[in-house]
């Protein structure tokens, strides 16, 4: 069933061979509800710190293997609940290693945000960044770790998948909003000058040279309106593109803000264009008699 677009994605998969790393994080992330009454009884009774608690609620699907975690993610993504995030560990025999496990996952989801846990044994930096490439969309967990730095990557990394979601279906509205705006300007567009050729060729019919260019005059008051009332949502849409590009963009949010910008801009070529033919209609009329 899909996710609710109003509520958080805190959806995690882990892809570890270790069934107790999978303990770990179910203990880290999605503790048993009376883990917090637990923890202040040990502080009375022996005078223990209390465990570091997720202030959020996670929800974990656990696998051993990269081809079980592709599955898990195919599936999650044709039912419309994706996960927000993967942590992959770097060693899983027999089968692919984190490296291949993370190509295949970005290949079905290059939004997924994913923390490869390593040892500084498994794969120097360089390598991982010569293969996977550079990308805000992976950070290393050098094991071993702790549950302070499992909680705070989970918190981050979840926050920045649904901040990165958020602005996309803006972004996504912003240009169907165009698109649809554009198309109603072109049709409105063709009916007025339709109309315009009409009146023209009504006024010019039957009536004497000095009605014809009261006609125009008239015309050009009402092309003075029209000019006003298009330009003012072209010019909006021009400074909320310039605005999208002050904020911070992945490439793909950048490419259909850029097509925002373009769609404005060409809305207003077509205004002067317009604008500019009719009135040279009107100026060569008034000095030289009918077009």
């Amino acid at each position: 069933m899909k996710r609710d677009e109003t509520t958080d994605n805190r959806r995690i998969l882990v892809i570890d061979d270790n069934q107790s790393i999978h303990e770990d994080f179910r203990k880290i992330l999605a503790p048993p509800k009376d883990s917090d009454s637990l923890d202040q009884a040990r502080v009375a009774l022996f005078g223990e710190p209390p465990s570091v608690l997720p202030q959020k609620h996670y929800e974990l699907d656990f696998t051993d293997q990269g081809q079980k975690g592709l599955g898990l993610l195919q599936s999650a993504q044709q039912e419309g609940v994706p996960y927000a995030m993967a942590f992959v560990d770097m060693r899983m025999p027999p089968g692919w290693d984190g490296l291949e496990t993370i190509e295949h996952l970005w290949y079905v989801d290059p939004d997924l945000e994913i923390v490869i846990c390593t040892a500084y044994s498994d794969y120097p930096w360089e390598d991982v960044s010569r293969r996977i490439g550079s990308t805000d969309k992976l950070l290393i967990l050098l094991k071993p770790f702790n549950s302070i730095e499992v909680v705070q990557l989970a918190h981050s990394l979840t926050k920045k998948w649904n901040l990165t979601r958020s602005v996309k279906r803006q972004i996504e509205s912003l240009a169907f909003g165009v698109s649809q705006r554009t198309a109603e300007w072109h049709d409105a567009n063709d009916r007025l000058q339709e109309h315009i050729a009409r009146r023209i060729a009504e006024t010019m019919k039957d009536q004497p040279m000095d009605a014809a260019a009261a006609a125009f005059r008239e015309k050009e008051e009402f092309l003075a309106i029209m000019s006003h009332e298009i330009l003012t949502p072209i010019n909006e849409l021009i400074g909320k593109a310039s605005l999208l590009f002050d904020s911070p963009l992945n490439p793909g949010q950048r490419e259909h803000a850029t097509t925002i910008q373009r769609c404005a801009q060409d809305l207003l070529a077509l205004h002067n264009d317009m604008y500019e033919f009719m009135a040279g209609r009107a100026h060569g009329t008034r000095a030289g008699g009918r077009p």
